[in-house]
């Protein structure tokens, strides 16, 4: 069961910023409890709060996560790092010469979406789109992940509100397109991503095409 603490701010992961009266009423507490909470949390690091100014009425704060409060959320830097070395060390000097660093990044992701997809075929094989939406999303919730999915005109939606290489996909986009390229191997669909976490959204946003499934 989850403690009143992994609650909030579970909220504001997938907020992106509440008031206290929002939160209260998102999650059946009272006010004062919810401010209490956010009190303790704001001393130890793990909430902010900022002033927000209305056309009518008093000024009201709303509470988000720090960076500190981010980190609290699962993250898999080792396992990406286990990925890489693995692959690295199967690669053969012949299939490398010549290609430019460029060549050589996405040689090595597109191996990895092989192994990992390789992985998690059981998971999906024989279902039909809705069915393996449903796996995937909970596939990315096993992962680390903070995924829930819904269906949409032409297709379906899958919002992951947590980044597991939060620290790294800053500074290597590349990450984030073979994250798609993983998704779309494992729907057997084409996926987009309209939003990415790593460009400031509160989430990453895969829309999966319909038509476009096996």
């Amino acid at each position: 069961m989850q403690t009143t603490k992994s609650r909030i701010l579970a909220h504001l992961k997938r907020s992106g910023g509440s008031s206290v009266d929002e939160l209260a009423t998102s999650l059946g507490l009272a006010r004062m409890t919810v401010r209490q909470h956010l009190a303790t949390q704001e001393r130890d690091g793990l909430v902010m709060s900022r002033k927000v100014h209305r056309p009518i009425g008093r000024p009201h704060f709303v509470y988000g996560l720090t960076d500190r409060g981010e980190e609290t959320f699962p993250k898999r830097y080792d396992r990406l790092a286990k990925l890489i070395l693995e692959e690295v060390a199967l690669l053969d000097g012949n299939e490398i010469a010549g290609l430019t660093p460029a060549e050589k990044k996405k040689l090595l992701f597109d191996r990895m979406v092989e192994r990992l997809s390789s992985q998690y075929q059981a998971k999906v094989s024989g279902k039909k789109l809705p069915e393996r939406v449903i796996a995937v999303a909970e596939i990315l919730d096993e992962e680390g992940g903070f995924a829930e999915w819904r269906a949409v005109e032409d297709g379906f939606e899958i919002a992951d509100y947590n980044c597991v290489y939060r620290r790294v996909v800053g500074s290597h986009g590349d990450l984030c397109d073979w994250h798609v390229s993983l998704l779309g191997r494992l729907l057997g669909s084409d996926v987009q991503c309209s939003q990415f976490m790593s460009k400031g959204a509160e989430c990453c946003r895969f829309i999966v095409s319909e038509s476009a499934s096996s």
